[in-house]
């Protein structure tokens, strides 16, 4: 259960922060809670599931939902990640499935999600992310899976400017020290 998890969690990057927020600012926000949701879309369990969360899940990879309380990521075709999940929201989930098929899985230990955001986040990410960032493609709100520097990562692209990316605690000091590396020009504009 989520409790258990998040109790015992311990930051990988020791809750690290560089640059601001004007020109290019990064920083780790340990402690996100995750839960991933696979299910058959408009399925009756997928259903009540949308219940529980008072949503419609998102029925294109990329999309998301944003509540006051949490956002959902569209990962795959039936594969959701609710961020910002509590211990309630997967206790609800699992008493109205019951035995019906679905996977919740509290994925909060496993990754820690550092922020990229200011003028020059997108060129940041760029100096080494597969996939296309140009705000026209990739537009605020959306979020997509690739590599990073060779770090698997979730981007969710929230407010212009602002990048959350979810990576494994494995790959975080990698992932740092890429980042790091990539603001270094920015720093001084």
């Amino acid at each position: 259960m989520m409790d258990n998890l998040v109790q015992n969690r311990k930051s990988p990057l020791n809750n690290i922060e560089l640059g601001n927020k004007n020109t290019i600012y990064l920083a780790e926000k340990p402690f996100a809670t995750t839960l991933e949701i696979r299910v058959k879309p408009n399925s009756s369990t997928a259903k009540k599931i949308e219940k529980v969360l008072k949503i419609k899940f998102p029925d294109k990879v990329g999309q998301t939902f944003k509540s006051k309380d949490f956002t959902v990521l569209t990962l795959g075709p039936d594969w959701w990640m609710v961020v910002g999940a509590n211990l309630n929201h997967e206790r609800k989930i699992r008493a109205a499935i019951g035995n019906e098929f679905a996977s919740i899985v509290d994925s909060s230990a496993q990754r820690t999600f550092v922020e990229v955001s200011g003028k020059y986040a997108q060129s940041v990410l760029e100096h080494g992310f597969e996939n296309n960032l140009d705000p026209k493609v990739f537009k605020t709100g959306m979020c997509v899976q690739g590599v990073l520097s060779r770090s698997p990562v979730i981007i969710y692209h929230g407010p212009v400017g602002v990048y959350h990316l979810y990576v494994r605690a494995s790959f975080a000091q990698h992932l740092w020290n890429f980042l790091s590396d990539a603001a270094t020009e920015y720093l001084k504009k």
